[in-house]
């Protein structure tokens, strides 16, 4: 696997994982890229979701910067929600796909467009709680 967002939703199920200090320190901006072929979505929404502007996402990568920690805690809160999805939904396409859809739970938006604020991203944990549930 080659995905390194992958690898990071990977790395968060295993003991040892600081997320604090993986936030702090700063995430590649190039797992920006990484994320949206994993969410199959474009880079654009990608860059919006984290904040960032076309300009800043392209110089960051062109330099192999890193993101500021409130564009890494948002990139990361889509990892930790994904681990949590594909748990639900039993595979990361699956996960993904739903994370994409507009639900009626999230007045018929995607549950992806949710994760930029933690309020939002623990409706979105709520409801993948209640699938996996259900899914038992």
């Amino acid at each position: 696997m080659d995905n390194r967002f992958a690898q990071l939703i990977d790395s968060l199920g295993k003991p040892g994982a600081d997320p604090v200090a993986m936030i702090r320190k700063g995430l590649p901006a190039s797992l920006l890229g990484d994320a949206a072929t994993f969410m199959d979505v474009s880079a654009t929404r990608l860059r919006t979701f984290a904040g960032l502007s076309v300009h800043a996402a392209n110089a960051l990568s062109a330099r192999k910067g890193t993101l500021d920690a409130a564009a890494s805690e948002r990139l990361w809160r889509l990892a930790d929600v994904m681990l949590l999805a594909r748990r639900a939904f039993g595979d990361a396409t699956s996960a993904a796909a739903w994370m994409r859809a507009p639900h009626a739970a999230f007045g018929h938006t995607a549950p992806l467009d949710w994760l930029d604020t933690e309020p939002g991203a623990a409706s979105v944990r709520r409801v993948l709680e209640a699938i996996a549930l259900n899914a038992q």
